[in-house]
């Protein structure tokens, strides 16, 4: 598995795909080198050099990991501290001719939700210059004590290929929230350093 830090330079994570399918269907990655890379990492939840990203071999997906990435209210935060987002600028490419949609997110984390409070989880993403966004949410409802982990499969006909034969980035927002409404003490929602976000690839031909 290889590793890259991410800071304000493009970081590539090289795969390998070995498959290659019909025009009409969805399916791995093309066959050849595939690179995943992030070009920026930046907002509360990722301070610059607190973003990972990894790739298993065969192109399927990537991980994003946070080292910093938690929110609190309550007993002991800040004002600022019950909202905490991470904005990533992605690259994939892989052989011309092919195109890659976003097929499933699965994010993980912890979490301290005393009895009243609440917290949520927020993937966003689009194409630069693409009004088209895809959002996939998770709520948390107090009392919640230990890690969590939430996967969610992206229908068919809402995925959002890459423009054929156009180069643009990939934005990807995550966003954690904690109100702590009628609790006494502090909550804190995190998205974790180990497992983070894990978002699954699919590819067909243009």
């Amino acid at each position: 598995m290889l590793h890259a830090v991410a800071t304000g330079t493009a970081l590539l994570v090289s795969l390998t795909a070995t498959a290659a399918v019909p025009s009409s269907a969805a399916s791995a990655p093309p066959p050849g080198k595939v690179t995943v890379a992030i070009v920026s990492a930046n907002r509360s939840g990722c301070p610059a050099g607190t973003a990972d990203v990894t790739a298993p071999a065969k192109g399927t997906s990537f991980k994003v990991t946070y080292r910093a990435f938690t929110a609190s209210a309550g007993a002991g935060a800040s004002p600022l501290d019950f909202r905490k987002n991470c904005q990533i600028a992605l690259a994939v490419s892989g052989r011309k001719g092919w195109t890659w949609a976003i097929s499933r997110i699965a994010n993980s984390g912890s979490a301290t939700l005393r009895s009243g409070a609440s917290g949520t989880q927020v993937t966003s993403f689009y194409w630069a210059g693409d009004s088209r966004t895809g959002r996939v949410a998770q709520s948390f409802t107090g009392p919640v004590t230990g890690p969590w982990q939430r996967s969610r499969k992206i229908a068919e006909k809402a995925r959002i290929y890459q423009p054929c034969g156009q180069r643009r980035h990939l934005n990807v927002n995550l966003e954690l929230r904690v109100r702590s409404g009628s609790a006494s003490g502090r909550s804190v929602l995190t998205l974790d350093s180990t497992t983070g976000s894990t978002f699954g690839l699919v590819w067909k031909k243009c």
